[in-house]
């Protein structure tokens, strides 16, 4: 009997290459994300450091005026000023605080006063020059349009042309004269050299005084105290 035989081939061909390895899509991809995480952790540490130095920064202020209040104890316990006194000076001053801080604000917000300065008025009054009258005297208001004008003039008549003129500025629009006075003014009596020399007569001057004011510069009069 003969034996059986069988051929067995043990040969295998080579298993390809994997292609499984990182493709430089997938590359990007993961540094993307790396550098995303670090961006992450990077903003928390700076957001923390940040509270961190704010919260130090209200330490020393806090500090600070701790130590301004020790100094200011200090000073008016060296003064013998007693507590009352010294309540009474920190109400004072915090009032006096809130009166400026309020005028600031107004001054800054332009919600009173005249913002654009006196220029504008001052210049409506030099266009309007009369010939044989003079202005001496002029008062302008920073919070409203009142204004006061004097000075003088050779006949009284042109008192009242001058102010109908100074109407027709834009600038003064809203302005109002309260209170209009003319008046010459008193005469005058020379000196006498000597008793028997007898008395000059006056020496009237030819020209008028007057004055146009708006109520609101008027000050109010002194009230009269009774006894």
């Amino acid at each position: 009997m003969k034996p059986v035989r069988q051929q067995i081939n043990l040969y295998q061909p080579a298993a390809p290459v994997s292609s499984a390895s990182f493709s430089t899509a997938g590359a990007a991809r993961v540094g993307a994300l790396a550098v995303a995480c670090l961006a992450a952790v990077w903003g928390y540490s700076a957001w923390r450091v940040a509270r961190l130095a704010r919260a130090v920064h209200s330490l020393e202020e806090q500090q600070q005026r701790q130590g301004a209040t020790i100094a200011a104890l200090n000073a008016a316990r060296a003064a013998d000023v007693s507590p009352v006194q010294l309540q009474a000076r920190v109400a004072s001053l915090t009032a006096d605080l809130a009166v400026r801080t309020r005028t600031l604000e107004i001054l800054r917000g332009g919600t009173a006063g005249q913002v654009g300065g006196f220029s504008a008025r001052l210049a409506a009054l030099a266009r309007r020059p009369m010939q044989g009258l003079w202005i001496d005297h002029v008062v302008l208001s920073g919070m409203t349009e009142s204004m006061s004008v004097g000075g003088t003039a050779l006949d009284p008549d042109l008192v009242p042309r001058y102010l109908r003129g100074l109407a027709d500025e834009h600038a003064l629009a809203g302005a109002r004269f309260d209170e209009l006075v003319i008046e010459r003014p008193a005469a005058e009596h020379p000196q006498e050299a000597s008793h028997t020399t007898p008395a000059a007569p006056p020496v009237f001057d030819q020209s008028f005084r007057f004055r146009a004011e708006s109520g609101a510069l008027r000050a109010p009069p002194a009230t009269e105290k009774t006894s």
